[in-house]
């Protein structure tokens, strides 16, 4: 589930972008990196516009004993990057052809704020913005002329649960996953398995 709003997040924009609603296409899309200064240095050449989500944590939540679960009130970030080779002010302002990272986080806001994003995800309250602010420039950002704003983002997310009653396991599927050819990746069961196994169960 957690994965699942990263990668929502993210698609709202470039499915904004793509159906012409910018007026620009997001170019490097992603979660955010782990090491970020390391990612930069791996990719000198980012393409930007550019965006990023990441989970912050769960700030509270509450259960009510029904098929939702726990229903947690989640934090996420989204990243965004813009850079102009003319100047630092146009990376920020943009020039009128290439967007700055000002238009990026407004544009952003306007895109998600109040929105539902997939109806797979079944969120209780649409996305809150509650922050945004400029992400200090580090020696790799200013080697590349880039210019990052986080905005924050609120949801209330239901994390289920596994079984409401008990039930009589009669029958079980396992499937096998050997590294070397690597086909079991959710969503599972996976279409083709390595090896698999049906274990049936009988009094």
């Amino acid at each position: 589930m957690i994965a699942a709003t990263e990668k929502a997040l993210v698609q709202q924009l470039l499915d904004a972008g793509e159906a012409g609603v910018l007026g620009y296409e997001y170019r490097t899309h992603d979660t955010f990196p782990d090491q970020f200064e390391e990612y930069l240095r791996s990719n000198t050449g980012l393409r930007t516009p550019a965006i990023w989500a990441t989970f912050l944590g769960i700030v509270e939540g509450v259960d009510d004993g029904d098929d939702r679960g726990f229903t947690a009130r989640a934090r996420f970030a989204l990243v965004v990057a813009a850079a102009n080779k003319r100047n630092e002010e146009d990376t920020r302002h943009g020039d009128g052809a290439v967007p700055g990272s000002y238009q990026l986080m407004v544009d952003a806001i306007r895109i998600l704020s109040r929105s539902m994003l997939t109806p797979d995800l079944d969120l209780m309250e649409p996305v809150r913005i509650r922050s945004a602010r400029p992400i200090a420039r580090t020696e790799q950002m200013k080697r590349q002329g880039l210019a990052m704003i986080a905005i924050e983002l609120e949801l209330v997310v239901p994390l289920a649960v596994f079984f409401e009653e008990p039930v009589d396991l009669e029958r079980i599927g396992v499937d096998w996953d050997i590294p070397a050819f690597g086909n079991v990746a959710p969503p599972l069961p996976a279409a083709d398995p390595d090896a698999a196994d049906l274990i049936e169960l009988t009094p």
